[in-house]
């Protein structure tokens, strides 16, 4: 089978993965099988050779649409662990000032110092 078939196919893959909305549970799993299968597609670009016939060029055309399509998603899925992880930190910063809400106080607020003899 040629690689530029192999490619079609891996990518198609990877487009279907990318298309369906991510349940931020099982986000990680996701991402894994995005990166198993980028990984896998990879090998087969290394190896790959230029089209020989119409139907790869053709092929070849669509794997470059599909690209786009999937570096879109890609950058969406990417700002949403983004916008995740700006929201875990503030979560924890607001559950740290409200158990200890005295913690970042300044000690020496409300003290006046007199330097006059």
């Amino acid at each position: 089978m040629s690689s530029v078939i192999e490619i079609h196919r891996i990518t198609e893959k990877l487009l279907n993965l990318v298309e369906k909305p991510v349940d931020p549970d099982h986000r990680e799993d996701v991402i894994k099988q995005i990166t198993s299968l980028l990984e896998e597609r990879q090998q087969f670009i290394d190896r790959s050779e230029k089209p020989k016939n119409e139907k790869e060029k053709q092929l070849g055309e669509q794997i470059s649409k599909w690209n786009k399509t999937i570096i879109e998603k890609l950058i969406e899925l990417k700002s949403q662990v983004q916008q995740d992880m700006v929201n875990l930190k503030k979560t924890k910063v607001s559950t740290k000032q409200y158990s200890n809400p005295y913690q970042d106080v300044s000690v020496s607020d409300g003290m006046f110092y007199d330097k006059r003899k």
